[in-house]
């Protein structure tokens, strides 16, 4: 399975950020991914997602055209050991052995898939659906980029839009990335 990652073509240890609790279901660090599927160049459940919330699509953006966002597509090695939050089961082991503390959980695994509508279809708490809802997309965040197997460096190619009537327009895009398969950079 492939992963697909938005803000940076370049995955290295060195701009790696520790992952942190946050008081909340949902952490801070990491590497935040989603499901990719190389057969479908023009859909992404998170590219989706920031083409449709002008503040998250500027906000991701740090090149010089908000059109071409740097992407990675990423592979994991097969023995990486991803916790999956699915479930309210899954919830209550978090919470019970690992104190709900990420740092705790980071020990055990290499990173955490969350699959928001097992959550939310568990979800008896409002305030934990809202939590849940803040992920915005099915999401895997890692805490190890050593189960990375290899990444491929590439690009959001998204088409020109008036982004404030982008809700009237329809958005496409093309993710495009190199055939090289490149190895995470240690510090």
């Amino acid at each position: 399975m492939q992963y697909l990652t938005v803000g940076t073509s370049e995955i290295c240890e060195d701009l790696f950020r520790k992952i942190e609790d946050t008081g909340t279901i949902k952490p801070k660090g990491g590497l935040w991914l989603t499901i990719y599927d190389p057969r479908y160049k023009n859909y992404n459940a998170w590219v989706d997602f920031i083409l449709d919330d002008p503040i998250t699509f500027f906000y991701k953006n740090r090149g010089t055209s908000i059109w071409e966002q740097p992407c990675s597509v990423v592979t994991l090695k097969e023995d990486a050991r991803i916790f999956k939050l699915d479930s309210q089961e899954s919830l209550t082991l978090l919470n019970e052995k690992y104190a709900g503390s990420y740092d705790l959980l980071s020990k055990d695994y290499d990173g955490m898939f969350v699959h928001m509508l097992g959550l939310i279809g568990n979800a008896n708490d409002a305030n934990l659906r809202q939590q849940v809802l803040r992920f915005g997309v099915d999401s895997l965040v890692l805490f190890n980029l050593l189960c990375i197997d290899y990444y491929q460096s590439g690009v959001v190619a998204i088409e020109p839009f008036d982004y404030e009537y982008g809700d009237v327009e329809m958005t496409s895009y093309e993710i495009k990335y190199e055939d090289t398969k490149k190895k995470i950079r240690k510090k």
